[in-house]
């Protein structure tokens, strides 16, 4: 009998315990869902809008300089997926971008999927 009790309770412990793997505190799936950024002053933060600004800057032959993270989100998939709102100077002027970045830390990815001046 004793056996029993004790599986039962191995067991819900393990059922419930699961739920922290797969949701975060505010109740929202962590792999898959987009979750918002805690704060645009984070320095891995910063480092990915920099990133998207050096990149589009390579491949468009711009001179676009980056200013700061105004608002962003983060995806879990097989890496991050950054979804960023970024202030970048243009000969003087701020302009507003939306960028989408994926990163695989582990493998050293970084890619620029998206650039969008708005």
């Amino acid at each position: 009998m004793t056996h029993y009790i004790s599986f039962f309770l191995i067991s819900i412990f393990l059922f419930f315990n699961s739920f922290d793997i797969c949701f975060a505190e505010n109740g929202q799936k962590t792999a898959g869902n987009w979750l918002d950024i805690a704060s645009p002053d984070d320095p891995m933060v910063i480092d990915v809008g920099q990133f998207a600004v050096d990149e589009h800057n390579k491949v468009t032959k711009s001179n676009l300089k980056f200013e700061r993270v105004v608002e962003g989100a983060t995806q879990i998939v097989g890496g991050m997926n950054w979804r960023l709102t970024i202030e970048v100077e243009d000969h003087k002027s701020i302009k507003t971008c939306k960028v989408l970045v994926y990163e695989q830390p582990l493998q050293n990815v970084k890619k620029l999927v998206s650039f969008k001046i708005v």
